[in-house]
């Protein structure tokens, strides 16, 4: 059965009757074929095979997304680098940084405003249907000073305490963020990267259609264009 992306529970087939969201259809695993020989086919002539040496089977490749136990701040199950709900970083084993003068980046910040062709593009590739979720009609662009280390772009939860430092979410917010959609990572030199621990429908830089790899960081430029959800875009500007 068809499900929302976000988690809701729809009726509909299509779209998700409550946030609007393309459904995701399952898509069950291929059934496993029989090693053995088939009830319909003959047996074969046992054929001798000439002695080879034992190969080693080819390393497994680790699938980029790290595994452990609950978060040791607010005990949410692992999925990626950062926690889902407190944003707690697996991998330095720090909290999220607020910020503070030890760790202001001079000069960047991130205009955050809503894009009508990028909402457009969402409804031409039938991503999101447009006569359940409609183009805000009024958005006034505001900034954010990227300060500390981490800078998460993302929608509040009331139930954990957490609140991004660019908060999607709450009335009138973009329906398709997730908790902790992507994070700012502060890289020596005054520089910036992006980092999507595995959002739901991805995040995309200057108008490519593929999405950034999650768990990878990207580095980031000045007047890069960050786009999440069904019409945000994120502009970084230095000075």
């Amino acid at each position: 059965m068809p499900s929302c992306p976000s988690g809701h529970r729809s009726t509909a087939t299509d779209f998700c009757d409550i946030c609007g969201l393309r459904l995701q259809a399952y898509e069950p695993a291929p059934p496993a074929w029989s090693q053995g020989p088939s009830a319909h086919t003959p047996p074969t002539a046992h054929v001798p095979r000439p002695n080879r040496t034992p190969q080693a089977p080819p390393p497994r490749r680790s699938s980029g997304a790290p595994r452990g136990g609950p978060c040791p701040e607010c005990s949410t199950p692992r999925t990626g680098r950062f926690c889902e709900e407190c944003g707690y970083d697996f991998a330095s084993h720090q909290r999220r940084d607020p910020g503070g003068p030890s760790g202001i980046r001079v000069g960047w910040r991130a205009t955050v405003t809503a894009d009508p062709a990028y909402y457009q593009y969402m409804v031409n590739q039938g991503m999101l249907d447009p006569s359940r979720i409609a183009f805000p009609s009024a958005v006034q662009p505001r900034r954010v000073d990227l300060t500390g280390e981490r800078v998460h772009i993302g929608r509040a939860s009331a139930t954990r305490g957490f609140t991004p430092e660019i908060d999607l979410g709450g009335p009138g917010g973009d329906p398709a963020i997730s908790h902790i959609h992507a994070i700012l990572v502060a890289r020596p030199g005054g520089t910036w990267a992006l980092l999507d621990p595995g959002s739901t429908n991805g995040t995309t830089i200057n108008g490519t259609d593929n999405p950034v790899i999650p768990n990878v960081e990207v580095p980031l430029n000045d007047n890069d264009r960050i786009y999440v959800g069904a019409w945000t875009v994120i502009i970084l500007q230095k000075g």
